[in-house]
C-alpha cells in the first residue's frame, strides 16, 4: 500500500506499507503533522524554528531532548570524520545564495567554516553557539527518517514499511523479505543505474549536482555541499542518519576511512567507479553501473 505523497522538508515523501492498516487517511495525517512539527523545529529557512533562534541569538535554553540528541550526533560525526562533516556551514550557504528566498546570488566572500566543537556546546540545560550559524542539511533528513520510523513502530504498531524522503530511505522489510530500491542516476533522477536490495537498513545518496546554481551576477557555480569534487555517492548503513552523513562526507572527501558497517558506491563525473563496497552487502545484491 502506498500512501499519498507528502510534501515536507523541501522534498516529496513516499511511504510504502507492506501490511494492512485500518485507516490509511488517519495514518497519513499523523505523519503530515509529525513532519510539519519537525520542519518547524529545525529548518534554517523558518525564522522562528528552534535552529533559527539558536543561529540568531546564540543560545537556546531548556532544549528538547531531540534537539540535544540531533546536535550531539552532529558533534560526534564531526569528530569521527576528522572534521569533514561540519554543520557550521549555515553562514557560508546563505552568503553563497542558498538562502531562505533562494536568491542564488552571493552577497559576500565566503568566510572559512569554523571548527564545530569550538563554537557549539550542547547540554540538557542549554545549547550555546559562539559564532556563525548551523545548517542541518547533511544530517537532518536522515535523522527525521529514523525518528519517523520509530514513530510508525511505537505509535502505530507498524513493522513492515519503507520511508522515502526525497531519495533517502529507511526500509524494514516486506514481511521479512528484502525490498528492492532503485539507484537514481546522478544527472537524471528519472533514470536508474541499477537496483539494490535492503532489509532493516538506511540508504542515502548525494551529489553536488543535485542542488547547484550559477550566480546570476558573477556566473560562478555554487552547490549545496560547498565542494569542488563532482562525485555522486550512494551509501547503505544501519540507520538513515549514518547513511545521510556518510553520503555527504563521501562527496567531500573520497579518501577518508569509513566504518566497516558503512557500504558505499562512489562515481566520478565521468562515470568511473571511485569506490565500491556494495558487493559485501549480500549475495543477492544486484546493480549495474551507467555509462556516459
Amino acid at each position: 500500500m502506498n500512501l499519498q505523497p507528502i510534501e515536507a522538508l523541501g522534498t516529496v515523501w513516499h511511504i510504502e506499507l507492506f501490511e494492512e492498516v485500518s485507516d490509511p487517511t488517519a495514518l497519513r495525517r499523523s505523519m503530515v503533522d509529525w513532519l510539519e512539527e519537525y520542519e518547524s523545529r529545525y529548518s534554517r529557512f523558518r525564522s522562528e524554528s528552534w535552529l533559527s533562534q539558536l543561529n540568531r541569538t546564540g543560545v537556546f535554553s531548556s532544549p528538547d531532548e531531540q534537539f540535544v540528541d540531533l546536535l550531539t550526533q552532529a558533534l560526534h560525526y564531526y569528530q569521527s570524520t576528522e572534521g569533514v562533516f561540519n554543520i557550521a556551514i549555515g553562514e557560508q550557504l546563505t552568503k553563497s545564495g542558498y538562502d531562505a528566498n533562494y536568491t542564488f546570488t552571493a552577497t559576500a566572500e565566503l568566510p572559512p567554516i569554523p571548527p564545530l566543537p569550538e563554537i557549539l556546546e550542547v547540554s540538557a540545560e542549554k545549547i550555546s553557539l559562539q559564532s556563525g550559524s548551523l545548517d542541518l542539511g547533511g544530517i537532518g533528513k536522515g535523522y527525521a527518517i529514523d525518528a519517523l520510523a520509530a514513530f510508525l513502530r511505537e505509535e502505530h504498531n507498524l513493522q513492515y514499511f519503507l520511508i522515502n524522503g526525497g531519495g533517502d530511505m529507511y526500509v524494514t522489510s516486506d514481511k521479512d523479505t528484502p525490498v528492492t530500491i532503485l539507484l537514481a542516476h546522478p544527472d537524471d533522477r528519472s533514470l536508474a543505474i541499477g537496483t539494490l536490495e535492503l532489509k532493516n537498513a538506511g540508504f542515502a545518496a548525494s551529489s553536488p549536482r543535485l542542488r547547484a546554481w550559477h550566480d546570476p551576477k558573477t556566473g560562478k557555480l555554487h552547490n549545496h555541499l560547498l565542494t569542488k569534487h563532482n562525485v555522486a555517492s550512494y551509501v547503505v548503513a544501519p540507520t538513515t542518519t549514518e547513511a545521510d552523513v556518510w553520503a555527504t562526507v563521501s562527496c567531500l572527501n573520497q579518501t577518508i576511512e569509513t566504518p566497516a558497517n558503512i557500504h558505499q558506491l562512489l562515481i566520478s563525473e565521468s562515470g568511473h567507479v571511485i569506490k565500491d563496497t556494495f558487493i559485501y552487502l549480500a549475495d543477492n545484491t544486484n546493480y549495474t553501473l551507467y555509462k556516459k
